[in-house]
């Protein structure tokens, strides 16, 4: 799933990439890329209607909704100011993966009421 995030950030540099992320049991399984409908270097947003078929593709893998993904093309790891602001889902994991074209790097969040919690990546 790491390197599926990784290439489809890379192939689509400079903008953002973004894509859901489900599983089972607190496990990430599967990554859903997801078509940036404001290509931008930086920021992305998602159609609503490809998020509801993808909803539905991972119910049918018996999946949950469980996190976001996006690129910070040549930047940090970290959310942004924007990324706080307009996270809307306090139990899901937010992915963020500073990508250039010779280096990477993800991160994983919880994003609270404004407040940003570095969480650990467990690779299996």
């Amino acid at each position: 799933m790491y390197e599926e995030m990784i290439r489809n950030g890379r192939r689509l540099l400079p903008n953002e990439t973004c894509g859901l992320i489900s599983g089972r049991f607190n496990k990430c399984m599967t990554f859903w890329p997801m078509v940036n409908i404001e290509p931008s270097p930086y920021s992305f947003a998602m159609d609503v209607n490809e998020q509801d078929q993808v909803e539905k593709k991972m119910k049918q893998k018996n999946q949950r909704f469980m996190g976001i993904f996006h690129t910070h093309p040549f930047g940090q790891a970290v959310p942004s100011k924007e990324d706080i602001r307009s996270s809307f889902y306090p139990d899901v994991y937010y992915f963020i993966a500073a990508i250039s074209k010779r280096s990477e790097e993800l991160r994983c969040f919880k994003i609270k009421n404004g407040a940003v919690l570095p969480i650990d990546i467990v690779y299996y």
